[in-house]
């Protein structure tokens, strides 16, 4: 029997894994507005890709001043809008090649077409971070998670909000 690992393993053989990542730290947003900063990953309407996505990855850059839980929030319905007011990200393949075409969008700053609700929990920075150790959550997903074109996944938090990189690893299938 072949594993997650396994799969995504021969995507990236296949040259069908990528990655992107913020370059500098920023400011995630809340999941109540529609103008997002920090990291958000979409597969644009009309793609003809699904995104199966194999971890998510958020630091912080910062030490936070008060407690934060850090989510992975994912559009609330597929939209053939497209994303506004974008500043884009490199997607780069997996496998160490360079910048890629590919279905898959990743913006630092991006006004998505719908509102999202949280989806997954990346982590909690309690009330003394700085004493506390990490304050990277990783999420290894492993294909529980797939956007379907028109749909969108982005960081997100709730009480605090969080300073940081984050990234996200993601193989393209045909739908």
């Amino acid at each position: 029997m072949t594993t997650m690992s396994d799969w995504f393993v021969d995507q990236n053989r296949l040259g069908k894994l990528y990655t992107a990542t913020n370059q500098a730290g920023a400011t995630v947003t809340l999941i109540n507005t529609s103008t997002t900063t920090g990291f958000v990953l979409s597969n644009p309407w009309g793609s003809g890709k699904k995104l199966v996505l194999k971890d998510a990855t958020f630091a912080y850059t910062t030490v936070p001043a008060a407690a934060a839980v850090v989510f992975l929030a994912v559009s609330v319905a597929v939209s053939s809008v497209a994303h506004a007011t974008t500043t884009a990200l490199t997607v780069y393949k997996a496998d160490g090649s360079g910048a890629a075409a590919c279905a898959g969008r990743a913006y630092s700053v991006s006004t998505t077409p719908n509102l999202p609700v949280y989806s997954r929990i990346l982590g909690y920075s309690p009330t003394t971070p700085a004493t506390t150790g990490g304050l990277t959550f990783k999420d290894d997903i492993n294909g529980a998670l797939i956007l379907v074109p028109g749909s969108y996944v982005q960081v997100s938090y709730i009480t605090t909000a969080p300073v940081g990189i984050a990234s996200a690893t993601w193989a393209e299938v045909d739908e």
